[in-house]
């Protein structure tokens, strides 16, 4: 039996870091710059950050919201900077067919390119109007039907537009 994913978390939603495990933490109220280690801190105290965030539930909102915005400094879903700069590029590359089908039904969440490329697809397939794709993309009526002239015009020939040249479905697979 396969376990559901929960809903892609709202762009600019922060409640999530109320139940997040460094909210309680003793060893945060001792040292508040605990998860902002500096370049000569000691591995004692990533150790400690780390251990607190291998506890905790929201761990991959956290690690998640810190990708999404690009976050650079501290740690965070257990991961330091260096850390999550590995895996930024293999995020940026991630298409998950239930975020883009979330924000095609209008929640505002963040798309990776190809996840936005999938949309536009997906926009295409269904005759979405363009004013409810450009709310959706945040971008002019006027860039919206560029897009899917381009997009229309890629699926007539049968070619894929852009760097992603793979659907949703393949990149998750």
């Amino acid at each position: 039996m396969c376990e559901e994913k929960p809903a892609p978390r709202i762009r600019g939603d922060q409640a999530w870091q109320e139940e997040a495990a460094c909210a309680a933490a003793v060893e945060v109220v001792k040292d508040p710059d605990l998860f902002f280690p500096g370049k000569r801190e000691s591995e004692q105290r990533i150790r400690i950050a780390k251990g607190i965030c291998s506890s905790c539930a929201v761990g991959e909102k956290c690690l998640e919201a810190a990708l999404e915005c690009g976050d650079t400094t501290g740690i965070r879903g257990g991961l330091t900077e260096e850390e999550r700069r590995a895996i930024r590029r293999r995020f940026e590359l991630r298409c998950d067919p239930v975020r883009v089908a979330a924000a095609l039904a209008g929640k505002d969440v963040y798309l990776t390119r190809p996840e936005r490329q999938e949309l536009i697809r997906w926009a295409a397939a269904s005759r979405t109007p363009d004013l409810r794709l450009a709310r959706v993309l945040k971008v002019s009526e006027a860039h919206v039907k560029k897009l899917l002239r381009r997009e229309r015009r890629a699926d007539a020939y049968g070619v894929t537009q852009g760097a992603v040249q793979t659907t949703c479905e393949a990149v998750s697979a």
